[in-house]
């Protein structure tokens, strides 16, 4: 009975092993203890942006969401800032840009945070509000900060079973590896999901013109091995029949073929599999300095077509400039 416990014993920690090894190795960057130190941040205006910040709410990641989030990122470097500093300089790089017209009567950033600790997310959220709310009021546009709107993730976090936010961030981790699945993200805990979110600016930092492009590739080739991805399910469900202490001799010994034979199939496909995203990854990367080029191409012709309101604005005299700002705080009170 020993030597049977000793072998189920080893045979879970060698499933064990075999999931963190396709996680880790290849589909899950490295984490570290302090995972369970950082926060998650998303700003959209038209640009969208996602930022990760550590217990002292410094950026420790950034990435854009969409196209327009590229363009407002691609000469602005927001690493070691406060996340309130952050929403700021977005905003701020937004408005040269055009995305922001400062002479619109309702102009809104929106944000979502989350984290482990709640007060600390609700303490960043007031910062980057005030922050931003600043900005706008030295401007004289007429701006606000509204809680992200997440109707769109209401059926994901039904399916799902998460809250709306989680519904986001698994979604977002999606994009960023498509060669991962929904149950693999759902299976990790809060901190390790925004550890992956961090680690995509280092490990792939894709544009978004060619990470659209590098997903679809990466879904059909999830197509062409799903049998891969059966037997990691099919592996999974042998390992806890195996723990089945009231399994005869010889019952255990037909499970441990079966388990056998598919992980030999399995350890072949997941090689095969990892081969072909890492030459897909090499395929994007050729191309990446080509589009960042013209993204700085476009950030460029944007500034020079928009800095000529905004030189306007701060030449205003200081008595309209505080005229201003009252009209805008009794705006704000009225659209909260």
């Amino acid at each position: 009975m020993m030597k049977r416990l000793y072998k189920i014993a080893s045979l879970l920690l060698g499933f064990c092993m075999l999931l963190a090894c396709f996680s880790s190795c290849f589909l899950f960057p490295t984490t570290t203890a302090n995972a369970d130190e950082l926060s998650y941040i998303s700003m959209r205006i038209n640009p969208e942006i996602e930022l990760v910040v550590d217990k002292e709410g410094k950026v420790v990641a950034v990435n854009a969401i969409n196209e327009d989030g590229e363009t407002v990122l691609v000469e602005l470097d927001l690493i070691g800032m406060t996340a309130e500093e952050a929403g700021e300089a977005f905003t701020a790089a937004a408005t040269e840009l055009g995305f922001i017209d400062v002479d619109t009567e309702d102009a809104t950033v929106y944000v979502l945070a989350e984290g482990k600790n709640e007060e600390f997310v609700k303490n960043l959220e007031e910062k980057i509000t005030e922050k931003i709310h600043g900005f706008f009021d030295r401007k004289g546009i007429f701006g606000k900060v509204s809680p992200e709107v997440l109707a769109e993730y209401e059926a994901l976090a039904a399916e799902w079973e998460v809250s709306l936010k989680d519904a986001k961030i698994i979604s977002r981790i999606l994009e960023l590896y498509p060669e991962m699945t929904v149950e693999e993200i759902l299976e990790l805990p809060f901190a390790e999901r925004i550890k992956l979110i961090k680690e995509d600016s280092k490990k792939n930092g894709m544009p978004i013109q060619i990470r659209d492009e590098f997903r679809e590739k990466v879904e059909a080739l999830k197509e062409e091995y799903a049998k891969l991805f059966e037997l990691g399910k099919e592996l999974k469900d042998l390992t806890f029949k195996l723990n089945n202490k009231e399994l005869t001799e010889e019952e255990v010994a037909l499970l441990q073929a079966e388990y056998d034979v598919k992980k030999a199939e399995f350890d072949t496909l997941r090689a095969a599999y990892e081969a072909a995203v890492k030459a897909l990854k090499e395929e994007s990367r050729e191309k990446i300095e080509e589009v960042k080029n013209e993204i700085v191409e476009e950030a460029h012709k944007r500034r020079e077509e928009h800095a000529g309101k905004l030189q306007e604005r701060d030449e205003r005299s200081p008595q309209e400039q505080e005229d201003r700002k009252e009209q805008i705080k009794q705006w704000r009170d009225n659209h909260r």
